[in-house]
């Protein structure tokens, strides 16, 4: 059975896409407010909003990644968490692809300073947002919550419980590491459409880890 959050994410994937495209050939959103300057800056991204977008395709491409490969290889339950994971973060990457292109930048950041638009945002008055700035300079520009090529490996020669628990670890430092990028653009960024998704991948990833840590301490038990 089709679940209704697929519906859902296919909706917003198409409403991303179509506003995408509306904002490259100029049309402005009728806005609370009465001046087109303002519906304009309200569709304009910032440095935030760009390199979130950007940096968040690489972090989805390993959870689509991690997702793919344990599908058809794990418990019924666990098995069905990975393909909603994968359908989701595969909509989502391609409404950030979407957005980037209409904007006329690039899909992808430097690979050497992928979280630069964290390290170098400009009037960050958030605790949390200061707090997580410094993080990221202290990981010299890595993303939180990534696997190495070797711990990947490692889990593609897992199978059976091993796998399941590499998987569901894994998946939960994935998502933890996710959260905080996303609030951050919620904080700092401009455009309504990244903050809004970027609020939709909290609630979603939040409610994910919960479910992924009673699934981890049914296989601990």
């Amino acid at each position: 059975m089709v679940s209704k959050r697929y519906f859902l994410q296919v909706g917003i994937f198409t409403i991303g896409l179509l506003a995408g495209a509306l904002a490259m050939y100029g049309f402005q959103p009728r806005q609370a407010s009465n001046t087109p300057q303002a519906a304009s800056h309200n569709l304009q991204p910032n440095t935030v909003d760009i390199g979130f977008s950007q940096s968040m395709i690489i972090h989805h491409d390993q959870a689509i990644s991690m997702a793919s490969l344990v599908k058809g290889k794990v418990a019924p339950n666990i098995d069905l968490l990975a393909h909603g994971i994968l359908t989701a973060q595969l909509q989502e990457v391609g409404q950030m692809k979407g957005w980037l292109t209409a904007w006329g930048q690039k899909v992808t950041p430097q690979a050497k300073a992928p979280m630069a638009w964290v390290e170098n945002a400009r009037n960050v008055t958030n605790v949390q947002d200061l707090l997580y700035i410094t993080q990221c300079k202290a990981e010299k520009g890595a993303m939180a919550g990534m696997l190495n090529v070797d711990e990947f490996n490692h889990m593609r020669g897992l199978s059976g419980i091993d796998l399941e628990r590499q998987f569901l670890e894994s998946m939960i430092k994935h998502h933890e590491a996710a959260i905080p990028m996303a609030r951050f653009v919620v904080n700092n960024g401009r455009s309504l459409l990244v903050k809004g998704l970027a609020k939709a991948m909290i609630r979603e990833q939040n409610a994910e880890i919960s479910m992924m840590r009673k699934l981890l301490s049914q296989l601990n038990a």
